[in-house]
């Protein structure tokens, strides 16, 4: 579960005003540099709630600032005026000349008081329309306010953090995607679950923040030890990683016979081993009593779903898998590539465990919202990868199909059923050798 409040030596996300993110780690005692927009003691966050916005003062001194949003008639009669067209634009140059901006940054004046100056110096402000006004305000607010909102870092952010750094280690994966691959996965507190994941763990991560503390995750890896990389992110104690994430590789779930068993030691041998020795004897325990319990599950088709983010060659890893999947179970795949899902599909369509394969883009646009106006924003990102969903099911081929039989085919079967059988023609030895109705006849 993610926390209320921000926690001392945890791993935080922090959105400065101009749009990007920085993680921290939120270490008592120490100072938080944030580069233009200043610097700020940990100490004066830890404690707090999540969500609101802080301003750095002179002093590293921190204060709340008030992002509520009001309208009133005059903001609304200001949009009005504006979309008729009055005082449509003018241009000017603001008085104020960097050197006297970095002049008053250096003197320690805040970052809402240099915005004001600025504004005073703009001859030509009082011209611009509404619109002009709020853009030409929150591009200043970008540059000089010294400000940043912390947030706990959970699935969405983690696709933030990836999105930002590397795209290509997440697959390109966009936050409406993600959320619609739990949703037809069905993901539920409880539920005991078989993920391929070779993303750093965004998969795990958001299937661990939605069941919450309830169920496992059975993830299948082709390394000696999956990579879960992300999951240094989230507030999570060992024990819960241990009692919720099983791990597996594809070896020993395909072909369990070639694992070989750890041996058994007396207390006598125990108590001669080092301690790291003995330690590494028990990690080797538990993992072969969870590779039990793995394949026991998968022997009864215990998984609640199959969850699958790999660039492995889906068309023939996922008719492998099926068998572990439970009857009217959900399974779903994602690739960023719809010709590797249009293969797949083909694939599942020859299959008689699998009901209805569909495939489905998702794809969400950013507005910008002003009084009295609203119009998408020109330059965001479009693309989030595609996903295939499926239903696995058990066919019955004891199963007769029962319909009603038109006139037609009724007619053709009570004429074929009323037609003799002619019965083979019986041919005559030749030379005294017996001669079978099958050996074919022969025209003199």
């Amino acid at each position: 579960m993610e926390p209320l409040n921000i926690q001392a030596n945890q791993l935080i996300l922090l959105r400065l005003p101009s749009q990007n993110i920085k993680v921290v780690k939120v270490e008592p005692g120490s100072i938080i540099s944030l580069g233009k927009f200043g610097s700020f003691r940990a100490d004066d966050i830890i404690g707090d709630p999540f969500g609101f916005t802080y301003e750095i003062d002179s002093g590293m001194k921190l204060s709340l600032v008030d992002n509520t949003i009001e309208f009133d008639e005059d903001d609304q009669m200001g949009a009005e005026q504006a979309m008729t067209g009055h005082k449509i634009t003018a241009t000017g140059m603001q008085q104020l000349t960097s050197e006297e901006i970095e002049a008053l940054k250096s003197q320690g004046v805040s970052g809402a008081e240099i915005i004001a100056k600025v504004m005073e110096g703009h001859a030509a402000f009082e011209h611009k329309t509404e619109y002009s006004k709020e853009k030409y305000l929150k591009r200043k607010k970008q540059k000089f306010l010294q400000q940043f909102t912390p947030y706990a870092i959970g699935s969405t952010e983690l696709i933030d953090i990836y999105l930002d750094k590397d795209p290509t280690r997440i697959y390109n994966l966009s936050p409406e995607t993600l959320a619609l691959a739990l949703n037809m996965g069905n993901i539920r507190p409880g539920g005991n679950y078989l993920v391929v994941d070779e993303t750093p763990g965004v998969l795990v991560a958001a299937i661990l923040e939605r069941i919450g503390g309830e169920g496992t995750i059975t993830l299948v890896h082709e390394n000696e030890h999956p990579n879960l990389d992300c999951l240094k992110y989230l507030v999570l104690s060992e024990e819960e990683r241990e009692r919720m994430i099983k791990t597996i590789n594809w070896l020993e779930l395909f072909h369990p016979e070639e694992s070989e068993p750890v041996r058994t030691k007396t207390a006598e041998e125990l108590e001669d081993l080092k301690p790291s020795h003995r330690r590494q004897y028990y990690r080797a325990k538990q993992r072969e009593e969870n590779h039990k319990e793995i394949l026991k599950r998968a022997d009864t088709c215990g998984f609640d779903a199959l969850m699958v983010m790999t660039l492995l060659d889906l068309p023939t890893l996922i008719p492998q898998l099926l068998r572990f999947v439970g009857g009217s179970r959900p399974i779903v795949l994602y690739s960023e590539f719809k010709e590797v899902l249009v293969e797949t599909t083909l694939a599942l369509q020859k299959e008689n465990r699998v009901l209805a394969p569909t495939i489905m883009e998702t794809r969400v646009r950013k507005y910008q919202t002003l009084p009295g106006r609203i119009h998408p924003l020109m330059t965001s990102r479009g693309y989030g990868g595609y996903l295939l969903s499926a239903l696995r099911v058990h066919p019955n081929r004891a199963v007769n199909a029962v319909g009603k039989i038109s006139n037609r085919r009724k007619k053709a079967k009570t004429t074929a059923s009323a037609t003799p059988t002619p019965e083979p023609a019986q041919i005559a030895p030749v030379d005294g050798q017996e001669i079978s109705p099958d050996t074919p006849a022969i025209d003199a």
